[in-house]
């Protein structure tokens, strides 16, 4: 940790009777025109990839997609199961897959979970077809896998591969997770990192979700069990604790435990059987929340409560509603910078002639965030409701028009009941958006499938600047449809690295701010599942037929640090890359590259404008290092009581690598933190700078002077 010297400090030292204790010149007024962050400035690589060259089969305007699954050498069977063998849960409802570019050479590879058998790592080869590495990359556990996802969970810049497992053995099941050499091989260390889970028998695992929950830069995991039967095959939330390694769960204690342990609490009340979970920041306050699709009425949703918890807030935020929430997709589909959510589920047109089966029949939920935590239902406005017994979902811009289309798969069939028999051919579906209302374009446009579809994902596996889909069939074989559609809308892609947050930049928000009467485009970065399944981690917009430049491209990232970059170029992927520390980026908006070689000028202690204030004190209150102000970070307001006074301030509030505290004093001697026993915050007033707050709160007990105490991470 790093200190502000004492002389630094008493700088801003105020006395609460209205006069200004040591140095007396004046603090510095936020000058925003400084704080646009140039690429020049930012050492951010931007890398414009030319459409790649194959030969292709021509498709129609019209007709979009283009059936590739055996040109490009993924065609495998997702599970053959032995003669005689009875269709029965779990093994029906598996079928996962997730991309990543595990090696590194920019092109993103597939990885498909195949149940009780090995799992396929398919290397993208670049030409339009995939090559099966899995052998040779140490993919080679025999398992009933389930859902998969990738995430980088020991930031050292490649992807790490976690998967789960749901069957019934005589031996013990547990999940795996594959860390990452970097060498294009891998190493199953599911135990050494506390990430197995294992259990005697019996497993019920299905999808599985990263992100940063807590903000300390690592990845943490969430995973979803269907069928929970006790404390340890149940959904948990599981730790990153970072350089020390390993994984720590924390479900109970981070309040977001689903089950109801009958030894504890009696009968069980609420149990989730959960199927989809994302973490994605739904308030847009900068900390992601945990929403889950669940079965029979039981999805939930989550607040992050920004201090390493949660708070269960389903009732209030009127979402719930589908009977079998089992597929997820997070977006916002009518362009209000508000993330919306759908929920896939079962519509059963012959209610009421066929008897209830142990299923819903009022299909999928589309609810509209409102803000304020609150959704309302707009399934039928958005004519989204209908979609057979439905899986995974996602939002994407397939026609890079700059709105969200929506797709999800469905189809069910076991040797259970006889009702199921119309679901068995369920067609997937892909909705074009319209102005928020949706229209069935799937056949028009090429999409044909009518297999037992479970997990889905969008992913630019050619590089040509718009979304292919890949489709996972349950006991069959999988659909690559490759996006032909030739309307000329130009696209911008936005792949983030972070540095100071989590390597793969999960939980990042990109904003395209575009010319003219185009709304603005938000994009969050997922480490989620749409169910079973994880897309690219990139940001994708579709512009349209404009190909002027995107005048304001921003990125917030999970540290709380915020870059903006002006007149960008379409049709490129912008390769954004996180500074090192707040601090850094601070320094980047104020200072040209020349100016931050000059350790005189940036250094932490140094004062550019020789005004009693150093660049730590500068940054800690949100002042700008070279234009003076005469407005102090700390204002005393008259009018209080002896024991109880007013005082305004100003900070910046970011979840690490600094922290701002109020110290009082009556004698100048002895200086003592105030903490909720004796300060209490009134109001909190967020400024146009990242990070930058004014406080207003009421200061308790005898005191003469306070000050602001600014220390910062290393």
């Amino acid at each position: 940790m790093k200190e502000c010297p004492e002389t630094g400090i008493e700088a801003i030292v105020a006395n609460l009777r209205g006069q200004l204790i040591g140095p007396t010149a004046p603090c510095f007024k936020l000058d925003m025109s400084r704080q646009r962050f140039k690429l020049k400035s930012l050492q951010t690589s931007v890398v414009a990839l030319l459409p790649l060259i194959v030969c292709r089969t021509a498709a129609s305007q019209d007709e979009s997609f283009v059936n590739v699954t055996s040109d490009a050498g993924v065609s495998y069977r997702q599970w053959e199961p032995p003669s005689g063998w009875i269709k029965h849960v779990p093994q029906v409802m598996t079928g996962g897959a997730a991309v990543a570019d595990y090696d590194n050479d920019g092109w993103c590879d597939l990885l498909i979970t195949r149940y009780r058998d090995t799992d396929l790592l398919l290397r993208n080869r670049g030409d339009g077809t995939f090559e099966n590495v899995s052998e040779l990359a140490g993919i080679d556990v025999v398992a009933p896998s389930n859902g998969a996802g990738w995430g980088d969970i020991d930031n050292d810049g490649d992807s790490d591969l976690y998967i789960s497992v749901a069957d019934e053995a005589a031996g013990p099941l547990r999940n795996l997770l594959y860390i990452n050499r970097g060498d294009g091989t891998f190493s199953e260390e599911s135990r050494l990192w506390g990430a197995d889970l294992e259990v005697p028998h019996w497993h019920s695992g299905f999808s599985i979700c990263f992100g940063d929950y807590n903000r300390d830069g690592w990845l943490d995991l969430h995973t979803c069990q269907w069928a929970v039967t006790g404390p340890g095959n149940r959904s948990v939330l599981l730790r990153n604790n970072g350089e020390s390694g390993g994984f720590f769960e924390v479900t109970a204690d981070a309040g977001v435990e689903m089950w109801d342990d009958p030894e504890v609490s009696g009968d069980p009340e609420f149990t989730t059987q959960a199927f989809t979970s994302r973490l994605t920041d739904l308030d847009l306050d900068g900390w992601p929340d945990l929403v889950v699709a669940g079965d029979y009425g039981t999805s939930r949703l989550f607040w992050n409560k920004r201090d390493g918890t949660f708070a269960d807030g389903t009732a209030q935020a009127r979402i719930g509603g589908e009977e079998n929430g089992m597929g997820l997709a997070v977006g916002d589909y009518d362009g209000d910078g508000l993330p919306d959510l759908f929920f896939t589920s079962i519509y059963d047109s012959r209610r009421p002639e066929i008897p209830i089966s142990g299923w819903g029949v009022t299909g999928n939920r589309l609810y509209r965030n409102l803000g304020d935590r609150v959704f309302e239902d707009t399934t039928d406005t958005a004519n989204v409701r209908d979609g057979g017994w439905g899986w995974g979902s996602v939002f994407f811009d397939y026609d890079n028009d700059g709105d969200l289309d929506l797709a999800m798969t469905n189809g069910f069939e076991s040797d259970r009941l006889e009702n199921e028999t119309p679901f068995h051919t369920d067609p997937t579906k892909l909705w074009r958006n319209d102005g928020g209302t949706f229209t069935d374009v799937s056949t028009s446009v090429g999409i044909t499938d009518t297999g037992l579809g479970k997990g889905l994902l969008v992913f630019d596996y050619d590089r040509d600047g718009d979304l292919d889909l890949f489709i996972v069939n349950n006991l069959g074989f999988p659909i690559l449809y490759r996006n032909d559609l030739a309307n000329g809308n130009h696209w911008l892609r936005v792949e983030p690295r972070g540095r100071y947050s989590n390597r793969d930049g999960i939980g990042a928000v990109v904003t395209i701010v575009p010319d003219g009467d185009a709304p603005m485009q938000h994009r969050e970065i997922s480490g989620g599942s749409h169910y079973l399944t994880q897309s690219e981690k990139v940001a994708h917009f579709g512009l349209g037929a404009s190909s002027a430049p995107i005048p304001l491209v921003k990125v917030r990232w999970p540290s709380g640090i915020e870059q903006e970059f002006t007149n960008v170029s379409v049709d490129q992927v912008l390769e954004v890359i996180e500074p090192e520390t707040p601090y850094e980026a601070w320094l980047n908006g104020h200072f040209s590259e020349e100016e931050r070689a000059e350790e005189i000028i940036t250094g932490p202690l140094a004062d550019p404008d020789s005004d009693g204030m150093n660049n730590i004190m500068e940054f800690g209150v949100g002042g700008d290092p070279q234009r003076a102000d005469r407005n102090p970070p700390i204002e005393a307001i008259h009018g209080a009581t002896h024991n109880e006074k007013l005082i305004k301030f100003r900070r910046r509030n970011l979840p690490r690598g600094i922290s701002v505290v109020l110290e009082k004093s009556t004698g100048l001697q002895v200086w003592q933190a105030c903490d909720s026993s004796d300060l209490e915050i009134l109001n909190v007033k967020n400024e146009d700078e990242w990070g930058v707050e004014t406080v207003t709160a009421r200061l308790f007990g005898e005191s003469t002077y306070v000050r602001l105490r600014v220390v910062l991470e290393n």
